[in-house]
């Protein structure tokens, strides 16, 4: 038995595949029409993604910070095409018990929940999830991928909620005899993957102290087990086993740079083998198995042109067990964050291999475009525009933090999205200012979103209109601000605000057209026919790990008073 080595995933050749620049980002992408599909498939922020087999159903979930829906849930039968079904959460400050989420305080941009993991277990779906950073460890459960979910917070061994934590990425695995565990990281210092052991019921660490836990230490008593000695920064657990092998799937930041990597161990033992052949136990692990390549960088692939590494994500099946993928984000920090690409894999000698090695150095490059997973399925995408003629929400939108559910209705004015407005808790700050709706900016060639909004219910004080926002740093308003001398043009890059033109319609079309250099330039119309270009350029952003998002914006600095109607808002991407 060697000793224990980061492990990376061989690459072999694969047909139908070619390079393309994975940002240079066409009208083509996902699935193409003809039995192929383009990477990315969703080229857009869906970052930290796991994914769930549940017989031809696809389930997929990705982080989702502070935001509200959290933890979205997009279904495929064919791994290419996506539809957003719902949320694990619809409320996540009073799911969570977190009241930084909440409307009246919005403390937690940057952070919130982080890399969630789903599972299906005893005819019910689980969520593993954290909310960093002095956060919590939460399960979540439901007979139905659509919910209703039941999420409470895990508790430690002695039966102490799992709360006021800096604990990340956490993946349950079932073993036989219904033996079940955890795997999460603890970032920062000493940030590799921790294993416990889990009640039964996935509910409680049993070898978990919430005071232990706390502190960034290498004892193995009440914290788990380090089961991987030699990391030392490290997080995207997935942990999973297939033909008799446990396989721990992690990212490892190497040298001073922290160069992000994708690494694989596996052994026959889930806490590893001693060098006699026992298995490792609990505080006293074994050794794990290196690849064939061991010898090789821990590459799983190697990175796209602008550096971007395919670093997190998981392994999954096709319905028949013959094909395999490497469903990954694409981490390089984009205009649209992290998005998602598909990779095949095959498996040699036990260990899975993702990408095509053209150069033959023991490192794949990535695969720009294959063959898709299932044919005949329909072209599908989780995000779109919107005429709001439905009772209810669809679910491709999200509220930055908690949304206030008095200042918002479907049913006031059938047809339309009503925005009651309501005072920022720091005057004129957009990011202090509840009840912005979004969907997530989607790359391409040229990309359009427009909105229709009557505006004759607005009071003095109020604004609406669109957004460009990032995670927590950057963000470009345009819209109309209602003043004692009436409706006026307000344009509002970062802070930089220009006010112009007089609208004296009821009605204001606006448009945000984003060129593919990721440039957005606002319009308006008082016809919807012809269309001014106003304000500047702005350039899309990645900040606080999350893209760009494009969203519909409402409130009033003075008083909690006056409306928009929001008639549509039209997506082309």
């Amino acid at each position: 038995m060697k000793k224990t080595l980061f492990v990376c995933f061989c690459i072999v050749p694969l047909l139908n595949s070619f390079i393309v620049n994975a940002q240079h980002i066409t009208s083509k992408w996902g699935d193409l029409g003809n039995g192929n599909y383009r990477n990315q498939i969703l080229p857009a922020d869906y970052s930290d993604p796991d994914v769930l087999r549940v017989g031809k159903d696809y389930y997929l979930i990705s982080s989702t910070f502070q935001f509200s829906g959290a933890i979205v849930i997009l279904h495929s039968r064919d791994l290419v095409n996506w539809k957003t079904i719902g949320y694990v959460s619809n409320d996540i400050a009073n799911d969570m018990k977190d009241k930084r989420f909440d409307y009246t305080v919005m403390d937690h941009y940057n952070k919130g929940v982080y890399a969630p993991s789903i599972r299906y277990h005893d005819r019910k779906f689980w969520v593993y999830f954290t909310t960093y950073n002095m956060g919590g460890i939460y399960v979540a459960t439901a007979s139905k991928i659509t919910g209703p979910w039941k999420i409470r917070l895990m508790k430690d061994k002695n039966g102490v909620d799992l709360f006021g934590l800096n604990w990340d990425d956490n993946c349950p695995l079932w073993d036989d005899g219904g033996k079940a565990y955890m795997i999460a990281s603890n970032p920062q210092k000493n940030w590799f993957p921790i294993l416990f052991q889990m009640s039964p019921d996935g509910t409680q660490l049993l070898d978990g102290d919430i005071n232990k836990m706390k502190i960034k230490t290498l004892d193995q008593t009440d914290r788990g087990t380090n089961i991987l000695p030699n990391a030392t920064w490290g997080e995207g657990n997935k942990l999973f086993k297939k033909g008799g092998y446990y396989y721990l799937y992690h990212n490892e930041c190497f040298g001073k740079d922290y160069d992000r990597r994708a690494v694989m161990i596996r052994s026959k033992n889930l806490y590893g083998t001693k060098p006699d052949g026992t298995p490792g136990k609990p505080g006293d692990p074994g050794l794990y198995d290196v690849s064939p390549q061991g010898s090789q960088t821990y590459l799983m692939v190697h990175p796209d042109s602008t550096g971007g590494r395919f670093d997190q994500g998981t392994i999954i099946d096709s319905p028949d067990g013959k094909k395999w993928y490497f469903l990954t984000h694409q981490g390089g920090g984009y205009t649209n964050g992290r998005p998602i690409s598909l990779l095949p894999v095959t498996w040699v000698d036990g260990w899975p291999m993702a990408g095509t090695d053209y150069d033959k150095d023991g490192i794949g490059e990535p695969v720009w475009e294959a063959e898709k997973p299932v044919q005949g399925e329909p072209k599908t995408f989780p995000q779109g525009g919107d005429e709001f003629n439905k009772k209810k929400l669809d679910p491709q939108w999200q509220w930055n933090y908690q949304p206030r559910a008095d200042k918002w209705s479907l049913t006031e004015r059938r047809g339309f999205l009503r925005l009651h407005a309501f005072k920022p808790l720091v005057s004129g700050t957009f990011y202090k200012s509840g009840n912005t709706l979004f969907q997530r900016y989607v790359k391409g060639e040229n990309v359009t979103a427009e909105i229709k909004m009557d505006i004759s219910g607005m009071a003095i004080g109020q604004e609406a209109g669109l957004v460009h926002f990032n995670g927590g740093k950057d963000y470009c308003t345009f819209g109309v601000i209602q003043t004692e001398k009436g409706k006026l043009l307000k344009y509002n890059d970062n802070d930089k605000i220009s006010t112009g033109e007089t609208i004296n319609t009821s009605t204001i079309w606006i448009r945000s057209v984003i060129d593919n250099q990721d440039v957005n330039s606002y319009f308006y119309s008082t016809d919807g026919i012809t269309f001014q270009p106003y304000g500047g350029k702005y350039n899309l952003k990645w900040g606080s790990f999350r893209g760009d998002n494009i969203g519909i914006y409402n409130y009033n600095n003075l008083e909690e008073k006056g409306y928009v109607d929001i008639d549509w808002f039209h997506y082309q991407f």
